[in-house]
């Protein structure tokens, strides 16, 4: 239970030896203050490490004292962080801005005074707690003989193998394989063949995972997965959909960690001893299974899971925002000794801990087989573990109910939902002459006071938190009807680091939105925000910046809104995305762009004149080298100008010269609208040893070059062929290339045949999509026969010998076919 207590005394400790090294000299008078109170929780963080090695439930007096101790971390890393914001000298900028900066200082000195004041009573109650805990004797437990490591070390899995981290995918992917294919066995076990029914939910026996439970190595682990089946078999068949979500739960866990033998000890251990005491308090049972996955969790990792149930109300959880949203919160951190996790960004971590909890089963995938793509985009989570998550979250917060956080960031949801229940229910919007925003209230008599505004609401509740509160994450995604006055009072809440607007009316952005100096997130996809708005953002903390196109229909013709760029885009050093902007001065922009040397993710769109579009794609080759050390993604969109007589492409040379180079670590490509020279890839391209998955859409390349992505692309795992990416009818896989293929998707009226011609074209292949769009003709699909690894063929629209398809994909394929095709 003191892992997540040390965890916000960890990160105090870190802010505080920055504060009273780096910066004595600003701190002033504060100093002294600063180092006593980083001694004591230096001394207190000492304390929390024992206590992380001790098992067993903690008595009163040392939870009482653990949530004391958090409280005051959290406090002082408000403080410290006001003091940073709001009276730290710019790190750079020059004799002016620092010249402008102290004299901005002059008018703070109240409020300096005031902080001062606060950290001296903070420097107090510090003392007082640490006094409590000899006053009071609040000691350590004594730890058992074998309990020689800390949860956070057990928690370290698969990765502390030597294993390269595809092969630790590929066990886990043919895991999950062994688990849905013992679920189908009980599935057919349960068919009733005289009467053409399956048994009801509540008859069906728990499943017996015969074959997961066989992958589980040592063997001894086997036997010990199978005494706690046994027990929830015999206990627990009543309650079938607890004991299976239980019972997969537990061995997600243990193939997780069946390669560390000292973790495995200690887990049969603990295993063996849960089916012993199960007796005691059977119903208790269930719970306790899921307590131990759970334990095996790193202390970050238990963060990161109850943290979603700020989500509860959500029908799905974005990936995406999920993961930015943990990073706002602090919730990520790197693990010891985790070697995948060494050179990542805190964003990659982030994505990795997403992965491993999906793994785990605490999170459920929730995509649409439609759009099925190499990543889980949404998630959701089942009931039972809903119902798992508040106990721990309550038990680990040292609370009857939610944590303050949790509650507040539930709240914030429930007022989008009003407002958008208030809008479709079509109530009268109230009319505030001075709302939040003028600190005005509406007067009693006025018949709208039955029917407030949600956010207006919203808005009172923000502003009444208290000061010592920091509100890192503001999510408004799918909310209507936000005013500029809203959107003004957002921008005082000068702590926020995340801020969806996504899906949103919004179609301006005050200029307030600078306020938001410790912003790192904002989304603005699918709102109407472009030009000028965008133009004007400078935030210097910004790391993702979302944006999306809008499309909008005329009487005459289909035109695109792009988001522009920030015009200070250079100076916006700490960027990682740049989301789908549109160049419009390229040289001066893209020469901005080349500057961002933590740029992950890029993506551009490049219009006009084929002219302006070679001279615009020239810039950004530039710029891609000289973000070659930390580029991972990019997505180049070249629109032709109206000129171009309706073709969707432009003839664009992309190759590079010699004293350019390609992003040495991109593993996502995706290109659209550029006509290439002599229908053949870019030579640097072909160089892509990292990449991993590559879309093409009106790029109609000729079947040399579909040969060129195969040969020389090594780690190719997903292929999607959009619209007109191919200029031949005919599809063709070799025996040679495309040995890492595990995806491939085709969409589009021009390929009407696929052909797999030998037992080596693309071994790995596991799932086809293909939508085809053909009026005109069937589509053919042969040769699957020798796909020996394929489980899924999604087939849309018209096609041949549909039974001949079934027929060769084997035992353990699947094959989906739609005839009515969606626009």
């Amino acid at each position: 239970m003191a892992d997540l207590t040390q965890g916000a005394v960890d990160s105090l400790v870190g802010l505080l030896k920055t504060a009273v090294t780096k910066e004595a000299k600003l701190l002033g008078g504060l100093q002294g203050d600063m180092e006593f109170i980083k001694d004591e929780m230096e001394s207190m963080n000492g304390f929390l490490i024992h206590l992380t090695k001790t098992e067993g439930m903690h008595d009163d007096q040392l939870r009482a004292w653990m949530k004391q101790v958090r409280d005051i971390s959290y406090i002082a890393q408000d403080c410290i962080e006001l003091y940073r914001r709001d009276f730290m000298a710019p790190p750079t900028g020059g004799l002016r801005a620092r010249l402008r900066h102290y004299l901005l200082q002059l008018g703070r000195l109240r409020a300096r005074d005031r902080l001062a004041r606060r950290i001296s009573d903070l420097k107090a109650r510090v003392k007082d707690v640490a006094e409590r805990r000899e006053r009071y004797q609040v000691s350590i437990p004594k730890p058992k003989e074998d309990d020689g490591l800390p949860p956070q070390w057990l928690a370290l899995d698969a990765e502390q193998a030597s294993l390269h981290p595809d092969e630790i995918q590929e066990a886990r992917e043919n895991f999950l394989r062994a688990l849905a294919r013992d679920k189908e066995k009980q599935e057919l076990s349960c068919f009733d063949e005289a009467t053409g029914l399956l048994q009801s939910t509540a008859t069906k026996p728990i499943p017996s995972y015969e074959e997961a439970i066989g992958l589980l190595v040592p063997q001894d682990l086997q036997s010990t997965a199978n005494q706690v089946r046994r027990c929830l078999l015999q206990h627990f068949s009543h309650q079938r959909d607890r004991a299976t979500v239980c019972l997969e739960m537990l061995l997600r866990a243990l193939q997780d960690h069946s390669r560390v033998r000292r973790a495995v000890d200690k887990s049969k251990g603990e295993l063996n001893k849960l089916v012993d005491e199960a007796g005691m308090d059977i119903n208790d049972f269930p719970t306790q299974v899921m307590i131990f996955c759970y334990s095996k969790l790193s202390r970050s990792y238990k963060s990161c899971l109850q943290y979603l149930y700020a989500f509860r109300d959500e029908t799905a959880i974005s990936r995406t925002s999920l993961v930015r949203r943990w990073l706002a919160e602090g919730r990520v951190e790197r693990q010891a000794g985790a070697s995948k996790q060494a050179d990542a960004s805190l964003e990659e971590v982030a994505e990795i801990c997403f992965k491993d909890l999906l793994f785990r089963g605490f999170l459920l995938p929730a995509d649409d087989p439609a759009t099925v793509n190499t990543k889980v985009k949404t998630c959701k989570i089942d009931n039972i573990v809903w119902k798992f998550l508040r106990r721990m979250s309550t038990t680990d917060n040292f609370v009857d109910s939610l944590p303050t956080h949790l509650d507040y960031q539930l709240r914030i949801r429930q007022y989008v939902k009003r407002q958008e229940e208030h809008l479709h229910g079509n109530h009268p919007r109230p009319r505030h002459s001075r709302s939040i925003c003028g600190r005005g209230t509406m007067p009693l008599g006025d018949s709208a006071a039955a029917d407030p505004d949600p956010m207006v609401d919203m808005l009172n509740f923000l502003n009444s938190l208290d000061q010592t509160y920091r509100l890192n994450v503001l999510d408004l995604g799918g909310c209507k009807g936000l005013e500029k006055s809203h959107l003004k009072s957002i921008c005082k809440i000068i702590s926020l680091k995340y801020l969806s607007l996504r899906n949103t009316d919004v179609s301006h952005l005050p200029w307030q939105i600078n306020n938001l100096v410790l912003l790192e997130t904002l989304d603005i996809r699918q709102t109407k925000v472009q030009g000028q708005d965008i133009n004007q953002i400078y935030l210097r903390k910004l790391k993702h910046l979302l944006t999306s196109f809008k499309m909008k229909m005329t009487t005459e013709e289909e035109t695109l809104c792009w988001a522009g760029m920030p015009s200070r885009i250079g100076k916006m050093e700490d960027m990682e995305i740049l989301s789908r902007v549109q160049i419009q001065d390229g040289k001066k922009e893209l020469n901005e762009v080349g500057r961002l040397v933590k740029l992950r993710k890029l993506g551009v769109v490049l219009a006009g004149s084929q002219s302006q579009a070679q001279d615009n794609m020239n810039n950004l080759l530039q710029a891609i080298t000289k973000l070659r050390e930390c580029l991972c993604s990019l997505s180049i969109w070249v629109t032709p100008s109206p000129t171009n007589n309706g073709d969707p492409s432009v003839i664009v040379n992309m190759e590079m010269v010699q004293e350019q180079s390609a992003p040495k670590l991109l593993k996502s490509l995706n290109i659209r609208g550029v006509r290439f020279l002599n229908t053949r890839l870019p030579g640097w391209i072909r160089e892509l040893q990292q990449l991993s998955e590559i879309t093409l859409c009106d790029t109609f390349l000729s079947r040399y070059s579909l040969q060129d992505l195969g040969n020389n692309l090594h780690h190719l795992r997903c292929l999607r062929l959009r619209r007109s990416s191919y200029n031949d009818h005919k599809l063709t896989f070799g025996k040679d290339g495309f040995q890492e293929l595990r995806l491939l998707i085709i969409e589009g009226n021009t390929v009407t045949t696929v052909e797999f011609q030998e037992d080596m074209s693309c071994p790995r292949l596991k799932k086809i999509v293909w939508r085809n769009m053909s009026l005109k003709q069937e589509g053919t699909l042969s040769g699957i026969q020798h796909l020996e690894g394929l489980e899924d063929v999604e087939l849309k629209g018209c096609f041949a010998d549909l039974t001949s398809i079934a027929n060769n994909m084997g035992p353990k394929g699947r094959l989906i076919h739609v005839l009515h095709l969606q626009d």
